[in-house]
């Protein structure tokens, strides 16, 4: 069990810059390589995400689908009353 110090120390972890510096050798690396090796990348951790147990069921991704067209449905239609608003 992590203590309270260690919980710390890794909330308090630079997260916007190192996703910046992540993002930059990924399209970097895309770049150099090509879109293929985007593909790999996405299959590679699609794969790790299956073997450790942590892969949605189709179940899951169903449900998962359903809220993000709910979501996109709620905005558009946010969206419009705004612009009728103004």
């Amino acid at each position: 069990m992590a203590t309270p110090e260690q919980v710390r120390a890794f909330l308090d972890r630079p997260w916007v810059r190192l996703r910046r510096e992540k993002d930059r050798t990924i399209a970097a690396r895309v770049a150099r390589e090509g879109a293929e090796s985007g593909l790999r990348m996405a299959t590679q951790l699609r794969l790790h995400v299956e073997a450790l147990g942590l892969a949605l069921t189709d179940a899951d991704r169903r449900a998962d689908l359903e809220a993000a067209v709910r979501l996109r449905r709620l905005l558009d239609r946010a969206g419009r009353r705004q612009r009728r608003a103004r």
